[in-house]
C-alpha cells in the first residue's frame, strides 16, 4: 500500500497556516507531514531569487515540527534535516525528545546539504561535497547508537563524542525510521543501501528518479542488504485544478518561461495527477511526500485526499 505524506515548503506561511495545514492532513487520512530544513527560503532559489524573496519569512523546521507535535495526535511527523547544520549527538537527542512528546510518531531524515549560500549567510563552513557525505555517514551511525546504547562513544574523521548518553530513549523501537534525502550515485546511495531504513528523492523528472532507483538496487547487491526492505519515497509539487481555479492557469502561465522547474511540477485534473503518480508507483514507490503550492488554500489539499489517495489506498 502506497502512503502519503504532506511536503511543507514553510517559506512565506505563518505558524497558523502550518498548524491548520496538519490539523487538516490528520483530518483527512494524511500518513504523514514534513517541514523543510531550511533558513531562509530554498525554491526561489532554484529560479535565482530577488533579494525580497530571499527575506521572507520562514520558520525553522524542527521547533516548528516540535509545536505541531503538540497540534496533532496521531499523523506522523518528518523532515529531511541538513546534517551539516548540527551536531549529530544534538539531533540524537532532539530526535529522542520529539518521538516522546509525540508518543512516538517521529521520521527522521538527514542529507548531505547541498544550499551554498544558506550556509554562508549563517556563518556555517560548507565542506567539500566528499567531506558532506563522510559526515553524514558518520551522522547516521552517532544518532543509531545513541539512541539504542546508555553510552556512546565515536571517534571519526568529523565527529568525536566521549560516553554520550541520550535519555529518555525514543519511544519507538529499535528506533525511530531513519531517511536519507539525496541521490549522489557514488556515496549517498550507497549510504542509504547501508544504513537507511527509508529514502526520499524530489523533484526529479521520472527518468532521474529511475536511474537513482537502479543504483540504488545495485548498491544495495554489493552491500548485501534486501533493496525491498528500503522505503522509496518520492518529493513532487502538485498542483490538482479539477475547479478552474485562476491562480492554476497563473501557475501554468509562469512555468512556461521556467522549463527547469517545469519538469518537476505536476498540474492538471485529479485524473491526471493519478496516471503521473501511477508511473512511480510502477518503479516501486511506496510512500509519497506531496508539496501542494498555496498552502493556505486547502483545496488542493483537499481534492488529493479525496480523489487521488483513495486510488492507491483501495487497489
Amino acid at each position: 500500500m502506497v502512503k502519503f505524506g504532506c511536503y511543507i515548503y514553510q517559506e512565506t506561511l505563518d505558524y497558523a497556516t502550518i498548524r491548520n495545514v496538519a490539523v487538516e492532513c490528520e483530518k483527512l487520512g494524511f500518513d504523514s507531514i514534513w517541514i523543510k530544513d531550511n533558513f531562509m527560503p530554498w525554491l526561489h532559489a532554484y529560479l535565482g531569487p530577488s533579494r525580497e524573496e530571499i527575506r521572507a519569512p520562514l520558520l525553522e523546521a524542527w521547533t516548528t515540527l516540535a509545536a505541531i507535535a503538540s497540534d496533532t495526535t496521531s499523523i506522523r511527523l518528518g523532515t529531511i534535516l541538513c546534517n551539516s547544520y548540527r551536531q549529530p549527538s544534538l539531533v540524537a537527542k532532539m530526535g529522542a525528545t520529539l518521538d516522546v512528546i509525540s508518543n512516538g510518531r517521529l521520521d527522521l531524515g538527514l542529507s548531505a546539504g547541498w544550499y551554498r549560500r544558506e550556509y554562508g549567510s549563517y556563518g556555517i563552513p560548507f565542506p567539500t561535497p566528499i567531506n558532506r557525505v563522510e559526515m553524514l555517514e558518520e551522522a547516521v551511525q552517532i544518532i543509531k547508537k545513541l539512541w539504542s546504547r546508555n553510552g556512546t562513544s565515536f571517534h571519526g574523521k568529523h565527529y568525536s563524542i566521549e560516553d554520550a548518553i541520550c535519555n529518555p530513549k525514543p519511544v519507538q523501537k529499535p528506533n525511530p525510521p531513519l531517511w536519507i534525502g539525496g541521490a549522489g550515485k557514488k556515496r549517498t546511495l550507497k549510504l542509504v543501501a547501508e544504513l537507511a531504513d527509508g529514502w526520499n528523492y524530489g523533484l526529479c523528472t521520472l527518468g532521474q528518479y529511475k536511474a537513482a532507483l537502479e543504483i540504488l538496487e545495485s548498491w544495495c547487491q554489493l552491500v548485501g542488504r534486501n533493496y525491498r526492505k528500503i522505503i522509496k519515497a518520492w518529493q513532487p509539487i502538485i498542483l490538482i485544478d479539477d475547479d478552474g481555479d485562476q491562480r492554476s492557469r497563473k501557475t501554468r502561465e509562469l512555468l512556461s518561461d521556467q522549463p527547469s522547474l517545469k519538469q518537476v511540477i505536476i498540474t492538471g485534473t485529479s485524473g491526471q495527477v493519478v496516471k503521473e503518480i501511477e508511473k512511480y508507483v510502477k518503479l516501486g514507490v511506496s510512500y509519497i511526500t506531496v508539496n501542494f503550492p498555496y498552502m493556505s488554500d486547502l483545496t488542493s489539499l483537499r481534492l488529493f485526499a479525496e480523489d487521488v489517495i483513495p486510488v492507491f489506498r483501495n487497489s
